[in-house]
């Protein structure tokens, strides 16, 4: 499973223009400021950069750690720096707003990287991982906006005029946020009947005809819902494939639980049947002709069974295999058509 980190920081670049002249004027006091997060995001854009595109785990986890060196780096300097004209409300933001980041990457992101060790044993568990990575990024969003009015009411209050653009970082930053969005919901709409025809397989080595037929049961409602939540979503940026991906995933289970699984119930059945009539047969010393021909048509019926259920069960393994590789790929051609590549 891909696995992204979300962090929607939304740089600003300034065009500063003042009426003080003084090095320590407010436009490069701002300006001295800003320069802290425009570096802090490069970082974090070559970070995400390498979670995206497949980088080893120890390279990706030793970016993360590296990051954090220079987020409290960056978080000294700013609390380094002397209030301006005694205004010290300004770079105490900057500098609350360091914390935060270094304590998101430190402590919410050690914690995401912990869950994902477990994210694949229950839908429940994936759910919650991705709910944690979501709600880390509505709160760095958040911290952003503050970060954001501090600036504008500095150079409000100095005479300062601030020129927005739509950056490249700031394409490349929002486009993450966006990549990932998309991702989780096609992901946790494809997770669901994954994990469900998981649980029925499991059945099926136990014999457990009870626990096949439920689980089937659900693997038939779960993929139905699944691609009636597909039919709402649209293609990302004109790009359908991983969209396709997932409903052709998800029709194979209504197609496996519908119709395919039926010659396995079927085995499962007819075996429970013979196991029964075998146990009676074995127990008498002179079997009837009729208790014969009673037997053996249940060895004949349990053959047949036997095949039907090989041959299904071979043709299922071969397409899940084939679908399952073709979600893979799909996902991992998703993230390396969109996601923005910094180095």
């Amino acid at each position: 499973m891909k696995q992204i980190f979300l962090l929607l920081l939304g740089l600003l670049f300034l065009d500063m223009t003042s009426t003080a002249q003084e090095y320590n004027n407010p436009g490069e006091y701002l300006g001295a400021i800003n320069a802290q997060s425009v570096n802090i995001s490069k970082k974090f854009l070559s970070y995400t950069s390498a979670s995206a595109h497949g980088k080893r785990a120890k390279k990706v986890e030793s970016l993360r750690m590296k990051l954090l060196d220079e987020v409290q780096e960056a978080r000294m300097n700013i609390a380094g720096m002397p209030s301006f004209k005694a205004d010290k409300s300004f770079r105490d933001t900057a500098v609350s707003f360091m914390k935060l980041y270094y304590n998101v990457l430190n402590e919410d992101y050690s914690k995401i990287i912990n869950m994902e060790e477990i994210a694949e044993q229950s839908y429940d568990a994936m759910e919650a991982y991705i709910m944690a990575q979501e709600m880390v990024s509505q709160k760095l969003d958040e911290a952003n906006e503050k970060m954001k009015i501090a600036v504008e009411g500095f150079a409000a209050k100095n005479n300062i005029t601030l020129t927005k653009s739509q950056s490249e970082m700031d394409d490349m930053m929002s486009q993450v946020g966006k990549i990932n969005k998309y991702y989780h919901q096609l992901h946790l709409i494809f997770f669901r009947p994954y994990k469900q025809e998981e649980n029925m397989l499991e059945a099926m080595q136990k014999n457990n005809i009870t626990g096949i037929e439920q689980n089937k049961s659900s693997l038939l409602k779960y993929a139905q819902e699944g691609l009636q939540k597909t039919a709402a979503i649209k293609a990302f940026d004109g790009d359908n494939s991983l969209l396709a991906a997932c409903k052709t995933v998800l029709n194979f289970y209504v197609t496996e639980a519908n119709d395919k699984m039926n010659a396995v119930s079927d085995f499962f059945l007819t075996k429970e049947r013979f196991d029964a009539i075998k146990k009676e047969y074995e127990k008498k010393s002179s079997p009837t002709k009729q208790d014969v021909d009673a037997y053996n048509k249940s060895v004949n019926d349990v053959n047949k069974a036997s095949q039907s259920f090989n041959n299904s069960n071979q043709s299922l393994s071969k397409q899940r295999k084939e679908l399952l590789t073709d979600w893979n790929k799909a996902i991992n051609s998703f993230f390396d058509q969109h996601t923005p590549h910094y180095k």
